[in-house]
């Protein structure tokens, strides 16, 4: 009978580093994050093409608030404005309702500008995880080695012991029921030997 005895980890203990699809050869590539949620102090390095990025070279800033046309007093639609590698001191937007130019000085977000903003990806770059496959129209993924190996451990035991010591939920814990059942441990563990191999 095969024991469930790791250490307690929640998920962003797993979250340091995330195995990802290189944005310019689909290799294999890897996202640094220096500290929990210093998402723009992330780097990307691909071991496959060498392709290397910063994501506080991707920082934008876009408008925040409301502004009103100086002339129909309707408001201007923001949304049209694609991001600002720096802030401007004013903008020029034109009024969809009276067709006036109006100069507007905003107050300022930043973000990001990512890869893709949906999808099983990356928390800094938006780029595609490397560890995802499906099983039964169900996804399985992981964000690196240690995470898979971490779920790996946990799918082929059959004793799984709860570990609540120091954390309200662990990793495991939170995993879907798809990966729990035992009815599919034969198929997650062959997901998960693919990924490995891959």
């Amino acid at each position: 009978m095969d024991r469930y005895r790791a250490e307690p980890l929640r998920i962003y203990d797993l979250m340091d580093t995330f195995t990802v699809h290189c944005p310019k050869c689909q290799g294999k590539a890897d996202v640094t994050v220096p500290a929990h949620f210093d998402y723009k102090n992330a780097i990307l390095k691909c071991t496959s093409c060498h392709y290397s990025e910063r994501a506080i070279d991707l920082i934008r800033h876009k408008p925040s608030g409301k502004a009103k046309c100086h002339q129909c007093l309707e408001f201007l639609d923001l949304t049209v404005i694609d991001g600002f590698k720096s802030i401007p001191s004013y903008f020029n937007i034109t009024c969809k309702y009276c067709k006036t130019t109006n100069k507007v000085k905003e107050n300022w977000e930043s973000y990001i500008a990512k890869y893709h903003d949906y999808g099983i990806i990356d928390p800094a770059f938006g780029l595609p995880l490397w560890f995802q496959e499906t099983v039964k129209g169900d996804i399985i993924w992981a964000f690196n080695l240690r995470h898979l190996t971490e779920i790996k451990n946990y799918v082929q035991s059959t004793l799984r012991e709860r570990t609540t010591d120091r954390f309200k939920m662990t990793m495991v814990e939170k995993l879907p029921d798809f990966i729990k059942l035992a009815k599919n441990r034969e198929e997650i563990l062959k997901a998960v030997e693919r990924m490995e191999t891959k």
